[in-house]
């Protein structure tokens, strides 16, 4: 970390890591922590449990993985944009499991089509208003 960073600007996780906002919450992925803990109202959530910040690891992982499916011969930052990710005071989003996202690309009806044949079991791909909705669990 460099000795210029603002600490008041890094997001301190519950396992002790503290973190810039454009760091990539994957290695060699695209999604960044700004991505998963800025809600609507550009107001930062800090998950408050190391269960709630590993589950926010793994989905971004699973959407890592669901985004090459689709994003094949696009530039990096023609992806996933998550739009809501983590919010303690959302039930449907306090656990981090939970993203409703669009594509810089495609529309929404495309992407459906190409991830449905790729979502598991305990997985949920739906379509909600102008977002698709992934669950992991």
């Amino acid at each position: 970390m460099s000795k210029h960073l603002n600490k008041e600007y890094l997001y301190c996780l519950p396992s002790g890591i503290t973190v810039h906002p454009c760091r990539l919450i994957h290695k060699d992925g695209t999604l960044m922590w700004k991505h998963a803990l800025l809600y609507k109202d550009n107001m930062a959530y800090v998950p408050h449990t190391e269960s709630q910040e590993q589950h926010i690891i793994k989905t971004a992982q699973r959407l890592e993985e669901l985004n090459s499916w689709v994003s094949q011969d696009l530039e990096p930052w023609q992806g996933f944009i998550p739009h809501l990710w983590y919010s303690p005071f959302n039930e449907e989003l306090a656990q981090g499991i939970s993203v409703y996202f669009t594509h810089a690309f495609y529309d929404n009806e495309d992407i459906y089509t190409q991830l449905r044949p790729h979502i598991l079991e305990h997985e949920t791909l739906e379509q909600r208003n102008k977002h698709l909705f992934f669950k992991r669990c």
